[in-house]
C-alpha cells in the first residue's frame, strides 16, 4: 500500500516494537506483579537497545513482540486441564520460527521450562503443543528440506565451532556477552553506538539482584531461564571478525532482562519492610523505577540523535543508496553507472534494486570496472567520495571509458558520501592501439606486460586527449608501495614529451604491500591535454618505489619501452 520505500519497511518494525512493550507488561503482570511489570515494560519502551532496533526493518522485531506472549501462554498451561493454552502456545512456537533464526532456540527453552514445571503440566497436552508447533512450522520445514542452503547457510556462516581455536573464541564470546550488563555493548554501528551497554550501569545492579532472587520461585525463574537459554544465539554465532556482543541476536531477552530489573528493584525496596510500611515501600520502589526509566529514556534520546546522524549509520543503513535510488527514479531518461565497492558481498546493491523496483536505467559495475556504454542522452556516473564505498573504481576507469565513448562532463550532483557526475554525448573521434613491445621485468617479480593507448578528440578541440592502460603482473606483495611513471618519449631526440605517474594498484585498489600471490591489474594513466608534435614516440613504463622515488632495478636486459606509436592517433573527423 505504501510502495517501495524506507517508511513502508520501518513502520511494521516500529509497530512490532510497540507491541513488545504491551506483551512485556502482560507477561510481567502474570509472572511478577503490576509494579515490576510496569517498570520492565517502561525500560523496553525507552531503552536505546530496543528503541533503535525497533526502528529498523529487522525480522527480530516480530520475534521480540511475539516471544513474551508465547511465555505467557506457556505459563498458563500450568495446573490447567484446558487444552487450549497448549494449542495456542504451540501455534505461537511454530509461528515464531518464521521470524528470526534465533527462534530455533525457543523449543529448547520450552523443554527446559516444561521440565522445571513437570509437576504442574499435563504431558499428554504437551504432545498437542509440540504437534501444533510442528504443523504450523511444517511449510518452513518443507521449504528448507528442498533448499537447505536457504535454511542453514547463515547458521553455517556464523557457527562458532567452525572457526579456528573455537574454545578460546567461545570463552571470549561468553565473557563479552556477559559484559552487556552495564559494562560494554555491540561494537558495530548497525545495532548500537559502539560500546554502549544495552543494560545501563544504573539498571545493572537491580537486574543482577532480580536474576539471583528469581531462582527461588517458578514464575521469576522462568524469566531467568529465558536469559540463560536465549543468550546462546549470540554466544554461538560469530560474525566475519569476532565482534561480540551482538545486540540483535539476543534482542529477545530484553523483556526478561528488564522485568527482572523491576523485580529486583521492588525486592530491594522491600528489604526490612514491615506490614505497616510495605505499601509505602512498594510505592517508593515504583517511583524509583520510574525515575530510572526517565534517566534511561533521556540517555536514549540523546544517543539516538547521535546514532542516527552519524556517518557510520548513514552508510551502513544505505542512506546513500536511498538518495541514489531517488535520483534513478527521478531521471528515467538518464542511464546511471554505479561502481561496486571492494569487499561488497553481492554483485548488486539491493537497496537500489528494491527502492527503484528494479528499474532498467542503471547498471552496477564490478571489477575490473569495464562498462558497456549505452546509447543514452545522458549518463550519470556515481563517484564515491568517502566512507565504505570509496574504494570502488579506485583507478577511475569508468569516467575515462565514458569520455572515450564520446561523452563529455555536464555537471555534478552532490550527495553525502558520493557525487553523481553527469555526461552528455558530443561529436568526437576516438581511437586505440595495442602496443606490442615489452615486457618490462623488474626485480621482485613485477612485470609490466603491455599497454593500450587511447585518444579522444572532441569536435572543435585543438589537441587530442591521450590515455594508456598499463597491464602488470606480480608474483606477490612487495615490502614497499610501488608506482609507475608512464612516458611518451620522442624517437627524434630521446626527450620525454609527456609524463604521468600513479601508484600501482590492483583491481581492488590495494597497493603493492597488500597484493596477493600472485596478483595482476590494469592501471589507467591519463596524460595532460598538452599539444604534442606529430611523429613517432616510444611509450615507456618505469616502476619505482613510491616513497623514495627510486627506480626498481630491471631483472633483464630489456629497457622500459612497451612499444612504439605514431601521433596524432586521432586523425579522422568527429
Amino acid at each position: 500500500m505504501l510502495g517501495n520505500n524506507a517508511f513502508a519497511l520501518r513502520l511494521p518494525a516500529a509497530m512490532a516494537g510497540t507491541v513488545a512493550v504491551a506483551s512485556t507488561f502482560a507477561l510481567g503482570r502474570r509472572l511478577l506483579d503490576d509494579r515490576a511489570a510496569l517498570i520492565g515494560a517502561g525500560f523496553v519502551a525507552v531503552t536505546f537497545w530496543t528503541v533503535s532496533l525497533s526502528r529498523i526493518s529487522y525480522r527480530a522485531n516480530l520475534f521480540l513482540a511475539l516471544f513474551p506472549i508465547f511465555l505467557l501462554l506457556l505459563w498458563r498451561c500450568r495446573e490447567l486441564n484446558d487444552l487450549r493454552p497448549y494449542i495456542a502456545a504451540g501455534a505461537l512456537l511454530g509461528l515464531m520460527q518464521y521470524t528470526y533464526v534465533a527462534a530455533r532456540f525457543v523449543p529448547i527453552l520450552a523443554v527446559v521450562l516444561l521440565v522445571d514445571w513437570r509437576r504442574t503440566v499435563r504431558w499428554r497436552s504437551v504432545i498437542a503443543l509440540l504437534a501444533t508447533a510442528g504443523l504450523v512450522a511444517l511449510p518452513l520445514a518443507v521449504a528448507i528440506y528442498f533448499n537447505p542452503a536457504a535454511g542453514f547457510q547463515r547458521s553455517q556462516q556464523v557457527w562458532l565451532f567452525s572457526r579456528p581455536e573455537p574454545w578460546s573464541l567461545f570463552w571470549f564470546q561468553l565473557v563479552e556477552h556477559l559484559k552487556m550488563i552495564g559494562i560494554t555493548g555491540d561494537p558495530i554501528w548497525l545495532h548500537n553506538i559502539p560500546g554502549r551497554p544495552p543494560i545501563a550501569w544504573f539498571v545493572a545492579p537491580f537486574f543482577l539482584a532480580g536474576f539471583v532472587l528469581a531462582w527461588g520461585k517458578a514464575a521469576p525463574r522462568a524469566l531467568a531461564w529465558t536469559i540463560a537459554v536465549m543468550i546462546w544465539p549470540g554466544i554461538l554465532a560469530v560474525s566475519g571478525t569476532p565482534l561480540p556482543p551482538n545486540h540483535l541476536r539476543v534482542l529477545v531477552i530484553a523483556p526478561a532482562v528488564f522485568l527482572l530489573a523491576g523485580f529486583g528493584l521492588m525486592h530491594v525496596f522491600a528489604i526490612g519492610a514491615t506490614d505497616a510500611n510495605r505499601a509505602r515501600r512498594a510505592t517508593l520502589g515504583l517511583l524509583a523505577g520510574l525515575l530510572l526509566i526517565t534517566a534511561d529514556g533521556a540517555l536514549s534520546f540523546r544517543d539516538y540523535l547521535r546514532w542516527q546522524n552519524s556517518r557510520e549509520s548513514f552508510e551502513q543503513y544505505d542512506a546513500d543508496m536511498t538518495a541514489i535510488a531517488r535520483a534513478v527514479e527521478a531521471n528515467p531518461d538518464t542511464f546511471f553507472v554505479i561502481p561496486l565497492s571492494w569487499g561488497w558481498p553481492r554483485s548488486n546493491y539491493w537497496s537500489i534494486d528494491f527502492l527503484t523496483d528494479f528499474n532498467t536505467n542503471y547498471a552496477v559495475v564490478d571489477r575490473p570496472f569495464v562498462v558497456d556504454v549505452p546509447d543514452a542522452g545522458r549518463i550519470g556516473l556515481v563517484r564515491w567520495l568517502a566512507g565504505m564505498h570509496a574504494d570502488a573504481d579506485p583507478q577511475r576507469r569508468l569516467d575515462a571509458q565514458l569520455r572515450l565513448a564520446g561523452y563529455a562532463p555536464a555537471g555534478t550532483e552532490q550527495g553525502n558520501t558520493f557525487q553523481i557526475e553527469f555526461y552528455t554525448p558530443i561529436a568526437a573521434q576516438s581511437a586505440s592501439v595495442a602496443l606490442s613491445g615489452g615486457p618490462v621485468v623488474a626485480e621482485g617479480g613485477l612485470r609490466l606486460t603491455g599497454a593500450m593507448l587511447y585518444c579522444f578528440l572532441p569536435e572543435g578541440a585543438e589537441n587530442e586527449q591521450l590515455a594508456a592502460d598499463l597491464s602488470w603482473q606480480s608474483e606477490g606483495p612487495y615490502p614497499v608501495d610501488l608506482s609507475a611513471s608512464v612516458r611518451l618519449v620522442r624517437l627524434a631526440d630521446g626527450n620525454t614529451a609527456a609524463q604521468v605517474d600513479s601508484w600501482l594498484q590492483n583491481s581492488n585498489g590495494r597497493s603493492a604491500r597488500q597484493w596477493e600471490s600472485p596478483d595482476n591489474g590494469t592501471q589507467f594513466f591519463e596524460f595532460a591535454a598538452d599539444p604534442l608534435p606529430p611523429g613517432e614516440y616510444d611509450l615507456w613504463a618505469i616502476p619505482y618505489e613510491t616513497e623514495s622515488t627510486q627506480p626498481i632495478p630491471l631483472a633483464g636486459e630489456d629497457g622500459y619501452s612497451l612499444g612504439r606509436v605514431t601521433l596524432p592517433l586521432c586523425t579522422g573527423q568527429p
